[in-house]
């Protein structure tokens, strides 16, 4: 079995007696955990590389609080390890913070290798406090992703990392072994990390690699709910998810997952359960859709539509394409974008601090491409579920954004999701209703 810890959980000492008991309570021979760094570690580092001149100030302060957990349940041989091997890492840490305080620059490949200490640091700390638990535990600090350098974004590259993975693992008799999630090593030995809320896809490739029957990704919360609650009155936890409705809801943001956390299922039986540490109730994402319902809604407040229109694009071959190239070479994520049968629109939805990089590449395509760029703050409101493919329950959820001003329609993956992109004025009202939708039917 596969379990990833959270960062969110590991607030204070006291939390790892309950890892402890989690991992004991699960009945698994081996257990392979994957930890996050420690709750706000990364922001930290974020900051730090950030406000330079005090970078080293926030090491010094992540070391302190490393050992501050550390003395509180570990002690003997086992605290003398830890302790040895966080001051390592302190050390090389502390290091690179000041030579970057010096140089008062940050490249993305330094980025990269100062974030990975985060996690490097938990799981030194981590695997101290299951030992000192009773637990036969083993950390493996260094990555077990082997990565392209890609830094920030990187890719998994899976043969070698299926090999090394396997490698670590039969290397110890020990019933449990602690990787770090969110950062991977390139052939190259460069630090690399797989975007923000990594660890949750490192999860579920290590259980495919592995050929596991089971990950469990322990959070916050228990499982994935209906809707933000603090947003969404009535929000519950969603019992059961199909892989094309968990993927969408990942794509779509829900509760930060990575964009690509559930993709490993696609290549095999695996099944993930998403739970809290100890809170009762859970979501088991498991198989294809089996029921009809609806699972989940989803909103992006932030969002600028950005409407092209012009007469000139009409029948013209390659005009959309040109479009779209201006978006990629302003390396802008769109959102959605649509365009009617007559061609003479394109509307781009991209988040509002993009959409200002965007506007200004189209401008050198006005007055021959295109005629004007119009802007409209916007919402994209999203629902998910199998339900959508039964022409009732979509009837039902089109009649409720009918009483909107819908500016676009789009559907998802296999037609597990509907996304309405309204005025932004409206989105909040909109997902409210269909959440309503959602949780009573």
């Amino acid at each position: 079995m596969v379990v990833k810890v959270g960062g969110s959980i590991l607030s204070d000492y006291e939390v790892y007696s309950k890892i402890a008991e989690k991992l004991s309570s699960l009945g698994s021979e081996r257990e392979v955990v994957v930890t996050s760094a420690l709750k706000n570690v990364t922001n930290e580092l974020l900051a730090g590389m950030e406000r330079r001149d005090h970078i080293t100030e926030t090491v010094s302060s992540i070391y302190d609080r490393h050992l501050a957990f550390l003395y509180k349940f570990a002690d003997g041989t086992n605290f003398e390890k830890a302790f040895q091997q966080l001051s390592k890492l302190s050390d090389e840490l502390f290091r690179v913070a000041w030579s970057v305080r010096v140089i008062d620059e940050i490249t993305p490949r330094v980025r990269d290798y100062i974030l990975s200490f985060g996690e490097r640091m938990s799981v030194v700390l981590l695997d101290a406090a299951l030992r000192s638990y009773g637990i036969r535990s083993n950390g493996y600090p260094e990555p077990v992703m082997i990565t392209d350098e890609n830094f920030s974004e990187a890719n998994v590259l899976e043969e070698p990392t299926s090999k090394r993975l396997n490698t670590v693992v039969h290397s110890t008799d020990s019933n449990v072994i602690v990787v770090p999630g969110f950062i991977g090593i390139s052939n190259n030995g460069k630090f690399t990390t797989v975007g923000r809320g990594g660890s949750d896809y490192t999860a579920t490739l290590v259980g495919r690699f592995l050929n596991a029957e089971e990950v469990r990704l322990v959070t916050e919360v228990p499982g994935i709910m209906t809707g933000d609650p603090k947003r969404f009155h009535g929000a519950k936890t969603i019992s059961r998810l199909s892989l094309e409705e968990a993927l969408e809801l990942a794509l779509l943001g829900v509760k930060r997952f990575h964009p690509r956390t559930f993709e490993p299922m696609f290549q095999s039986t695996l099944r993930v359960r998403v739970e809290n540490l100890t809170e009762p109730g859970y979501t088991l994402v498991e198989g294809t859709c089996s029921d009809l319902g609806l699972k989940g809604v989803a909103i992006i407040d932030d969002a600028k539509v950005l409407s092209v229109e012009s007469t000139r694009m009409a029948g013209k071959v390659g005009s959309a394409a040109a479009i779209m190239s201006e978006a990629r070479d302003a390396q802008v994520n769109l959102i959605s974008f649509s365009q009617p049968a007559s061609e003479t629109t394109i509307q781009l939805v991209v988040n509002s601090e993009s959409s200002v990089k965007l506007r200004e590449r189209l401008k050198s395509l006005e007055g021959k491409l295109i005629k004007s760029v119009q802007e409209t703050d916007a919402s994209a409101v999203s629902v998910v579920g199998c339900g959508l493919r039964n022409r009732e329950v979509f009837k039902k959820v089109l009649g409720v954004s009918s009483g909107y001003e819908v500016i676009s329609v789009s559907r998802g993956l296999n037609r597990v999701s509907v996304t309405f992109i309204v005025e932004r004025s409206q989105g909040e009202q909109l997902a409210k209703e269909l959440h309503g939708v959602v949780v009573n039917g």
